[in-house]
């Protein structure tokens, strides 16, 4: 029996079948490919416009059974079917507009795609989806949107097609996405093709990362090395997440600084798929900029805490008290706030006349009581 379920897959962050179950396929034969025009895995309305599948880094994140229609193309009416016309729909988070955000996929290098591929070679040895490119061309955004420079499908064309092919192919569709993307270079390594970084994990600076800016989302992929991990890891240090280190920051993307992102992320007030875990340019601007120095606080005064009166916190009075230099206080530390308290009360009232409008004030206020804090510590 075929498994439906992508086994390298995260099939249970996003998993959308249960409310919208689709139509199920009988023989998938199409792959379908989008870009998210994103940094972070899209909440996708929770389901109502999902893929079968999205790919951020090196995470696979399945939607729906690979066999089951998915929702993120088009479906006029009166026209040809689209998500259920055998197609298996891939999302890859980044763009094809060069300058948007996240990962620029018509740029992408074989480690980029090394996760796509290798979903690519499961889908296309599980269903009878030949790997083949559609003979129409991968045109450059924003020339690939609409349906004016030929590469858009024919009803007929669609309906006999199968093999891959991009968002832009699609009939009654207009969007553009994946732009130029490489499909050639794609096709070679789901066909055994040697990838050109040879596997290897050393880092090595990009010419055009400058050290400062967000390096792109194709710098964070789990297992990859890249100048800007190290840089990654050292803010979040600095940013008080240093607890999720057993080793000091290092040039490889690992779970460690998967874990202190996302916190830090969730610090942030975000969620979901803003709070993956993956730095995007928002995630790397908060953390270059300076750690928020945390207000201090101070303890506020009890109303029970007056002269003759007993209560626990008398003892923190008298130890502010004495701290700050007006002791001494003759029996402290204890919860009484005798004659004793009620002198040094008074020194600092005398030290502080604007917190008082009496020659002599033993009782000490709100206001006081703050302030007298500040001078102890």
């Amino acid at each position: 029996m075929t498994a439906h379920i992508y086994p390298k897959a995260d099939a249970t962050s996003q998993w959308f079948h249960t409310a919208y179950q689709g139509d199920t396929m009988a023989h998938p034969n199409v792959i379908v490919l989008h870009t998210t025009e994103g940094s972070s895995f899209p909440s996708y309305g929770g389901g109502g416009s999902a893929p079968t599948f999205t790919i951020k880094g090196g995470t696979v994140r399945q939607h729906f059974y690979a066999n089951e229609s998915a929702r993120a193309l088009v479906n006029a009416a009166g026209g040809v079917q689209t998500n259920t016309l055998n197609a298996i729909q891939i999302e890859l988070v980044g763009t094809c507009d060069k300058g948007g955000p996240g990962l620029y996929w018509p740029d992408a290098d074989d480690a980029d795609l090394a996760a796509l591929a290798e979903l690519v070679k499961w889908l296309t040895d599980t269903y009878p989806i030949p790997v083949v490119s559609t003979s129409k061309p991968w045109l450059s955004y924003p020339s690939s949107y609409g349906s004016a420079r030929g590469q858009r499908m024919s009803f007929a064309e669609w309906e006999n097609f199968n093999g891959i092919c991009g968002h832009q192919h699609v009939p009654e569709n207009d969007h553009g996405d994946p732009g130029n993307f490489p499909i050639k270079r794609l096709i070679e390594l789901v066909k055994g093709a040697k990838p050109s970084t040879g596997g290897s994990t050393a880092p090595s600076e990009p010419a055009a990362w400058d050290g400062k800016s967000f390096p792109g989302a194709s710098a964070f992929v789990l297992g990859k090395s890249h100048p800007a991990v190290t840089v990654l890891g050292q803010r979040l240090v600095a940013h008080g997440y240093g607890r999720f280190y057993s080793v000091g920051p290092g040039p490889t993307f690992g779970q460690a600084e998967k874990d202190a992102t996302q916190a830090f992320q969730k610090a942030q007030g975000w969620s979901g798929a803003d709070a993956d875990g993956y730095p995007g340019s928002s995630t790397w601007s908060r953390l270059m900029a300076a750690p928020a120095t945390a207000a201090k606080t101070y303890l506020s005064l009890s109303t029970g805490v007056k002269p003759g009166a007993k209560h626990a916190q008398v003892k923190k009075l008298q130890t502010f008290l004495v701290k700050a230099g007006y002791g001494p206080i003759k029996g402290s530390v204890t919860d009484f706030y005798g004659a004793e308290t009620q002198a040094a009360v008074a020194r600092f009232h005398k030290k502080n006349p604007a917190l008082s409008s009496k020659a002599y004030d033993p009782a000490i206020g709100s206001k006081g009581f703050v302030e007298l804090q500040k001078e102890a510590e």
